[in-house]
């Protein structure tokens, strides 16, 4: 799954993802909230330990039998559960079912039902073998979750319908009982009842179907290959569809075809999905493993959320739909990511599922990795490296600044809360290790061939972290436990910082490291691993040296006949650290101009920390002549991040001459919060071109928006806003007034909030730019306002508006909004409920006293360096231009 979390993480609900750069978690979390914004620590001192079921009884195989009326968001029906006897004696099992109408259950001698779960009895224990039907006959009204539905209304008359599920982690108990955990896997049979003009679609393989002579029909579907709970999903509704090529997946052709809602056309569809058969070829070939579906569908719709890898059909957001030329361009790289990720979970996940979400990152993990393989194979090494830097600067964000937690870990409040960056790019960043220690040791061809014994051992199985780590080992014939302590089962990662000498009389270069991130009340330890050391004697002439590092602080030495032109750290990017490395400006410039992206990006972090204007010249320079648009866009961050005022200037001559649509949104948000004329007018320049990318538009209206001047707020509203059917740029345009933070604003606002007004992305925009607006101003004026968005609160079922009002209302830190948000709790799956006690944890801590001192002291001391910083960029610019001067 990808979720914006991975910033896939739009989080990630969006997994990494979905975090992950250039823009692939700022897109996600324009279609949903980051939750994980508000986690200070991973788990709540109440969170417990958890494990694998019990599996006395065991469920095998369901007939689920639903009728649907999208009108009235009703489901009803029943669900056939078979259950086997692992072993003897078992005499009651529980299902998961939350908020149901029951009916009547047979194949039971008595039950219970507390609302949440059914507690099926028997008054004679099983014996191992035996098997037996329990069918539950039941309804469900506008779930919770897991379910959602679609259809048009007085105040939405052109919406489309539609009904479709989206479950993980534990969302499928909302419509479907079950035990909703995926080491629980059954086979099942869907007989679909809806009314007989819309599509029905579902896992598995459309057996039947018929017309009921009274205006509905029924799909019968069959899901052969064992599925959990989170993976089931159908869609009924108002479709179009594409029908690709079909594709051999090493047991046969499949077909292979996208769908969307109503309103759109089939070539949207192409020009989002058609590298998909390519994809699907590669990946069989590269994990030398037959797939087991019988069709390879996706759809992607405005409920769902990030990406899904339901069995043989992915669930798509609707940023996926690539419906212009101009947003395929803006658009396309970070589809294809997400496509290569869910379609590798059909291996790691689907066909290989973990049996607690404990061991999470062998599913997660590798389809972060898949992609970067997927670029290496098919792509360049610029986009293989670059997918890497990515994850590895997600994942220590969120190390670095919210929590340090073992990639494999027990104990955590919400199954959602495992899904974050750790999960996602630091756990791609370990396989990534693994690989490169197997690979140097024996070779990459043995990871490889251990890989596919993995899964063609596990297909249709549940598996453990040991599991992966033993199919290593059985081919390597390495011993990996020490790796898998220090990497995967303790937090932290190397924080590397170098020092270069060289003594030209003894012709000797030492390095001396430091590892910084020691830490013991978090747990993180000095780490041990191979460092490679490469250096450049002569044009184009290298020598490479490998260590093994060892200590918190160690000096390696290396000879070198001249002094060296460059010096290179990890240079082959094996190693998961962050480095802190300057050996001087001619080297740096010399790694600049001929080393690789991330070289590169290295060099250009160097150069520009001091905000020497000669120094940002030379990254200016570099970036003109530099042709691969993700080095690009880590080289205009450098600007946009150095102590002087230069560089930005620097990045408005280089925005004049940029095009490239995969890196205009990110390089237009560097100019955000810097309040100059100057930015004001390149964003006007900016927007009067003729080719209009939304993202990139709604970038620039975005850095508009935080200038917060009266003429800012003026060309904001009077923007003309360009006619889309996903209403991209308003969505956008509407946050942007909010960063105006004026009383103006915020009446613009207010007046656009009630139900009916604009589609419902557009609403939730409105809603976080309102809500921004209102941080800022006075007491009396915010409860005013707030009472309006308090409003709200009582009639809404949409979770996303809820997700997003919530996450706003614990941004004002004030108490008068906890009630609001246990209301929004009560509202939302039980997996997001420790997610809003840590919002209403964090308001109350914010609203104490001493907390607010403590903040504003923070706040000075941050200025009071960033101050001291900014003086002695001054003092060393005046030195240079006397010196300059008196030349």
């Amino acid at each position: 799954m990808v979720s914006s979390k991975w910033s896939f993480t739009i989080i990630i609900k969006f997994h990494s993802y979905l975090d992950q750069e250039p823009q692939i978690l700022d897109r996600i979390t324009f279609f949903m909230p980051n939750k994980y914004h508000f986690i200070e620590n991973f788990s709540s001192p109440e969170a417990k330990a958890h494990y694998p079921p019990n599996l006395q009884l065991e469920p095998i195989h369901q007939t689920i039998k639903l009728s649907f009326d999208l009108g009235t968001k009703r489901a009803w029906g029943s669900t056939t559960t078979k259950i086997r006897a692992n072993s003897d004696n078992g005499s009651k099992l529980e299902l998961d079912a939350v908020d149901f109408t029951i009916k009547s259950i047979n194949g039971v001698d008595s039950y219970s039902y507390d609302g949440e779960k059914i507690t099926l009895l028997w008054s004679t224990p099983w014996k191992k073998g035996d098997t037996n039907d329990v069918e539950i006959e039941y309804a469900v009204e506008e779930p919770t979750s897991g379910l959602f539905f679609s259809y048009p209304d007085h105040k939405y008359p052109k919406r489309v319908a539609y009904a479709v599920t989206d479950h993980e982690t534990e969302r499928a108990r909302y419509h479907i009982p079950c035990i909703d955990h995926p080491a629980i896997r059954c086979s099942i049979d869907f007989y679909l009842t809806a009314n007989e003009k819309y599509t029905i679609l579902a896992n598995g393989k459309l057996l039947k179907e018929k017309l009921n002579g009274d205006g509905t029909k029924t799909a019968h579907w069959m899901q052969e290959f064992p599925c959990p709970s989170y993976l089931i999903t159908y869609a009924i509704g108002d479709f179009i569809k594409y029908e690709d090529r079909n594709v051999n997946v090493g047991k046969g052709d499949i077909p292979v075809a996208y769908y969307t809602i109503a309103g759109f056309k089939p070539e949207d569809l192409k020009r989002s999905f058609d590298r998909t058969p390519k994809m699907l070829e590669w990946m069989v070939k590269k994990f030398n493993c037959p797939l087991e579906w019988n069709k390879y569908y996706q759809i992607t719709a405005p409920h769902y959320s990030g990406a899904m890898e339901n069995i043989s059909f992915v669930t798509w957001g609707f940023f996926a739909l690539l419906n212009t030329e101009e947003i395929t361009q803006e658009m396309w790289w970070i589809v294809d990511a997400i496509n290569v990720h869910e379609m590798s979970h059909s291996w790691f996940g689907d066909m290989v599922v973990i049996r607690e979400f404990t061991h999470g990152w062998v599913k997660e993990s590798w389809a972060v990795y898949t992609e970067s393989c997927y670029y290496e194979d098919t792509r360049n090494e610029n986009e293989w490296k670059y997918s890497m830097f990515n994850n590895s600067v997600r994942y220590r964000e969120e190390s670095d600044s919210k929590y340090a937690r073992p990639i494999v870990n027990s104990t955590y409040d919400s199954s959602w809360d495992m899904y974050d960056r750790h999960l996602y790019p630091g756990g791609a960043w370990r396989i990534h290790m693994l690989r490169k220690l197997i690979a140097d040791k024996v070779s990459d061809q043995c990871f490889w061939d251990a890989v596919s014994d993995y899964l063609n051992t596990f297909k249709g199985k549940v598996v453990e972290t040991v599991d992966f780590q033993r199919k290593l080992e059985e081919h390597s014939g390495l011993s990996l436990q020490a790796f898998f302590d220090q990497w995967l089962h303790r937090p932290g990662y190397p924080k590397l910082k170098a020092s270069l000498s060289y003594d030209e009389k003894s012709q000797l270069a030492s390095i001396k490291l430091e590892q910084n991130q020691v830490d013991e009340k978090k747990k993180i330890g000095v780490f041990q691993f191979p460092l490679d050391i490469m250096w450049e004697t002569d044009d184009d002439k290298f020598e490479r040296q490998r260590y093994e590092i060892t200590e918190k602080e160690q000096t390696i030495y290396f000879n070198s006949a001249c002094k060296p032109k460059q010096v290179r750290i990890d240079p082959d990017y094996k190693l998961l650290c962050s480095l802190e490395f300057n050996p001087g400006t001619e080297m740096l410039e010399r790694q600049l101009k001929t080393g690789d992206v991330i070289g590169k990006i290295h060099a250009a972090k160097e150069l520009t920390k001091k905000g020497k204007k000669k120094e940002l010249e030379t990254v200016a320079t570099a970036y003109k002549s530099e042709e691969f648009w993700g080095t690009r866009i880590q080289l205009a961050k450098m600007l946009s991040k150095s102590p002087s005022l230069y560089g930005v200037r620097l990045l408005a001559e280089l925005l004049e001459g940029e095009t490239d649509a995969l890196v205009l949104e990110s390089l237009l948000g560097n100019f955000t919060n810097i309040r100059e004329d100057f930015v004001f007018e390149a964003m006007k320049k900016f927007l009067q071109r003729p080719t209009s990318y939304p993202y990139a538009t709604g970038a620039a209206l975005k850095v508009i928006g935080s200038i917060r001047t009266e003429k800012a707020y003026q060309f904001l509203v009077n923007y003309p806003i360009p006619d889309d059917p996903k209403n991209i740029v308003r969505s956008i345009l509407y946050q942007a007034i909010g960063e105006i933070r004026s009383e103006k604003a915020i009446h613009f606002l207010r007046e656009k909030l009630p139900y009916g007004e604009f589609p419902q992305n557009v609403r939730n925009s409105i809603i976080m730019g309102f809500v921004s607006s209102l941080a800022w101003v006075t007491e009396s004026e915010r409860k005013k306002n707030l009472e309006k968005l308090f409003d709200i609160i009582p009639g809404e079922t949409n979770e996303t508006v809820l997700n997003t009002i919530a996450g706003a209302l614990t941004s004002l830190q004030d108490p008068l909004v906890i009630g609001s948000l246990e209301l929004i709790k009560s509202k939302l799956a039980n997996q997001e409920h420790p997610n809003i006690d840590r919002m209403i944890q964090k308001v109350k801590k914010a609203s104490s006293t001493d907390e607010q001192v403590k903040n504003l002291k923070k706040e000075l001391d941050l200025m009071k360096n960033y101050m001291k910083e900014l003086k002695e960029s001054v003092e060393n610019l005046e030195v240079r231009v006397n010196s300059d001067k008196k030349k």
